[in-house]
């Protein structure tokens, strides 16, 4: 609730602090700056030896007075916590630099917390009970929990960063002592006469590449460049300290936590000697000196220095026990200068915040994700380049880029690149975009239907490294040079995916293990469970499907008309099934279908694993070969069985590929009605059957095509005299191709006339 008109905001805190058990007293104060104050009497448990002398042993009264100052905007801002001036600054959970002391009370954004509550009331008894937790909890020394581990020195709202990555800095550390100097670049922004963490502010970047500290001709260690009002960029570096060995040659260990209030050059060398890293900052600033010698520079340098303490236990996130405290100070290199640091040790030194630099292990351990092998994109258009951005930011390496097109401005309307990229190549842009997150791609910018059967390309567009090539050309002729291009030794998972119906639906295809199924068959297999479903109205309806979009005067594009929302909506759907997809060990193949309401957001998301297809050499033909579903080949077998003394067949559904050399049989028509069974022949009816044949053809969208007929043989006898003449009579009637498949008890063969293989 809020203050009444006769109760000022103050008393309201008050009365409402005073409900909390160990908030034993308080008083409205005068008011500071305008702000309203409160103070309160907070009782701290602990320890009965403890209570008796009214003080901890870590130095907190059992009666410790706080003040609570309200904001100029409350009640929509929380009150802030002030601790008695004297009161000890030993303690984690302190902000910097604050006096009075203040202590940080939640995990996070304390407004946050105050405003989740609603009522003003709730806000302050609850933040007046994380106080009480603090102080017992300050007490009894108990801020730091050894389970959880060491609570790093608190470096919340410093104005001042240091980005690099903490792993490879910690990797340098040994137990001997030492220190290092890294290439960093710096942005720098406010008065060049301004003190950094007041005036002025840096953000220090270092990707951990060594460099001497010396000077010489042509060198760019040290630069600086305006680019506008008060900014300056350029080079400059950061040195990594790392504490000397104890004289018993055991590891220094530092246990004792301090506030983080260094402020001079002079505090920090007292610091630095704390952590046992006297000898390395002295040499460090010995050699920044002598490195100037003869060289001076109008603009202040921001440099870098992080000390590296050794903890008595693993840091709180990590496994490491080295705390990493950075800092900042600016060096004059002025004409007329005594010193870098004009002011000697009195020179200002801005602790800074450290941020982890953008690489794989960030990117995976806020993406939730694990580490993989790298992943080739081929095809790099509106779906590519966004599911290769997902991966990206999920610390997945891309090996391989690949697309022949070029940006033009019609692709900003849903591709992950922005309009600074146009004309340039689409391989090479996302290239160049993928680098940013630690990913050097090659790139291929030439035609994948011909360069997948070139030995030394291929070795590019499928290297062994690789652990899933994605897809995202829907070329036909892309599909089947993958197809042919890979063996069953190749270990890397073929990945297949496409948006349809104006970005309404999608789909993906995963090949099995040893890439059987093959993606191609996936597609056909995919065919045929459509049915007359919305999937196949959006894959198949010529005004649901691909449309022709002008582009420019006279100009088109086949491409679809998609919003950039329903796109982005879709490709991240289907980055979460590859993500998934990869996290599974290989075995069958997969269709993913992914269909999107009308009117809404909502997709219905289908999965359907399918085991390997039966492969049957074609006889009469010159290496070709039939792949048999085996949902088909099940059918085939049942039927047989149910005719267990007469002979019986059927028509097979699926397509062919005379640049694999394949038969696909992903369906059957039954006999029409007319066919005659007897133990020793079948003959196919004609009564529906070219109906029946055409109907399915066009329910497939035209892709599933008449390859053949099948029967049985109650005997396992090879094809016979008749069954050969029955292929040639197959042969001149029908489409090529025409494939007679043979089943008996226990084998299977399929045959074509000769005619059919020229």
């Amino acid at each position: 609730m809020a203050a009444d008109d006769h109760t000022s905001a103050a008393e309201h805190v008050l009365r409402v602090a005073l409900q909390h058990s160990e908030c034993v007293g308080g008083v409205v104060l005068e008011p500071d700056g305008g702000l309203e104050r409160v103070r309160l009497d907070m009782n701290v448990e602990m320890p009965l030896d403890m209570k008796a002398d009214g003080i901890s042993t870590s130095g907190v009264l059992t009666r410790e007075p706080a003040v609570l100052k309200l904001p100029g905007n409350w009640p929509w801002q929380s009150p802030r916590f002030y601790l008695r001036k004297d009161f000890p600054r030993h303690f984690p959970h302190l902000m910097p630099f604050s006096i009075p002391p203040r202590p940080c009370l939640v995990d996070g954004d304390q407004d946050e917390f105050f405003l989740q509550f609603g009522l003003v009331d709730y806000g302050v008894f609850h933040l007046i009970d994380q106080l009480a937790i603090w102080l017992r909890k300050a007490a009894l020394n108990d801020l730091i929990d050894a389970d959880q581990g060491w609570e790093p020195m608190l470096r919340r709202d410093y104005r001042d960063i240091v980005e690099l990555d903490a792993e490879r800095l910690r990797s340098l550390v040994n137990r001997r002592g030492g220190w290092a100097v890294w290439k960093s670049e710096y942005y720098r922004r406010g008065d060049p006469d301004g003190r950094l963490g007041v005036g002025a502010e840096a953000w220090l970047s270092s990707d951990g590449e060594r460099t001497p500290l010396m000077h010489k001709e042509g060198d760019k260690t040290f630069t600086a460049r305006p680019t506008r009002a008060n900014i300056r960029m350029g080079n400059t570096v950061v040195a990594v300290i790392w504490p000397d060995k104890n004289p018993d040659g055991t590891p220094f260990i530092h246990s004792t936590y301090m506030p983080e209030d260094v402020e001079t050059l002079g505090q920090l060398r007292a610091r630095a000697e704390e952590f046992g890293c006297a000898r390395g900052f002295s040499a460090f600033i010995t050699n920044l000196e002598r490195s100037f010698s003869g060289m001076y520079l109008d603009s202040p340098i921001p440099v870098g220095v992080v000390l590296c303490a050794r903890r008595p236990i693993h840091l709180i996130g990590t496994s490491s026990d080295i705390e990493l405290l950075p800092y900042v100070v600016e060096i004059r290199a002025g004409s007329g200068r005594q010193s870098l640091f004009a002011q000697g040790y009195d020179e200002p030194v801005s602790p800074a915040a450290h941020y982890q630099s953008l690489s794989a292990p960030l990117l995976r351990s806020l993406s939730g994700s694990p580490e993989r092998p790298p992943l080739v994109m081929l095809g790099c258009g509106s779906v590519g380049s966004k599911l290769a951005l997902h991966a990206a930011r999920s610390g997945q390496d891309i090996a391989c880029v690949s697309d022949r097109s070029s940006l033009h401005p019609h692709n900003m309307a849903r591709h992950a690149l922005g309009p600074s990229h146009i004309p340039r190549s689409k391989a090479e842009a996302l290239a160049k975009e993928l680098e940013g997150f630690g990913s050097k791609p090659a790139v291929h910018t030439g035609d994948l239907g011909l360069d997948l059967r070139d030995t030394t390309a291929v070795k590019t567009l499928l290297p062994k490294r690789a652990g899933a090539i994605i897809n995202t050309t829907a070329s036909l002729s892309v599909r089947e040079a993958l197809v042919d291009a890979a063996g069953p030794g190749y270990r890397a998972r073929f990945i297949e995916a496409a948006l349809f119906g104006r970005g309404r639906g999608a789909f993906l295809l995963a090949d099995g293990l040893q890439h059987n199924p093959s993606n191609a068959d996936l597609m056909a297999e995919m065919y045929a469970m459509m049915g007359k479903t919305r999937a196949s109205k959006l894959l198949f309806d010529p005004a649901e499907g691909l449309a022709e979009i002008q582009i420019g005067q006279g100009c088109g594009s086949l491409t679809m008309q998609i919003s950039d929302a329903r796109l982005s909506a879709m490709t991240a759907s289907l980055a979460l099934e590859i993500d998934s997809l990869l996290a599974e060990s290989v075995a069958d193949g997969r269709i993913v279908l992914g269909i999107m309401d009308d009117d809404n957001p909502t997709t219905d998301w289908s999965r359907q694993n399918v085991p390997p297809f039966e492969t049957v050499d074609i006889t009469g033909t010159d290496g070709w070969q039939l792949r048999l579903s085996q949902r088909v080949a099940a059918r085939i077998r049942e039927e047989a069985a149910s005719y267990p003394t007469v002979e019986t067949g059927g028509v097979m559904i699926g397509c062919t590929s005379a640049r694999l050399k394949t038969v696909t049989v992903v369906d059957l028509l039954e006999a029409p009605q007319d066919s005659t069974r007897s133990a020793t022949l079948f003959v196919l009816g004609t009564v529906g059957l070219h109906a029946a044949i055409e109907a399915r053809h066009e329910d497939s969208g035209k892709t599933l095509f008449d390859v053949g007929t099948w029967h049985s043989h109650l005997e396992d006898a090879g094809p016979s005299s008749m069954d050969w003449n029955t292929a040639a009579e197959l042969a001149a009637e029908r489409t090529p191709p025409s494939i007679l498949l043979i089943v008996t008890p226990r084998r299977v063969h399929a045959l074509a006339s000769s005619k059919e293989s020229d």
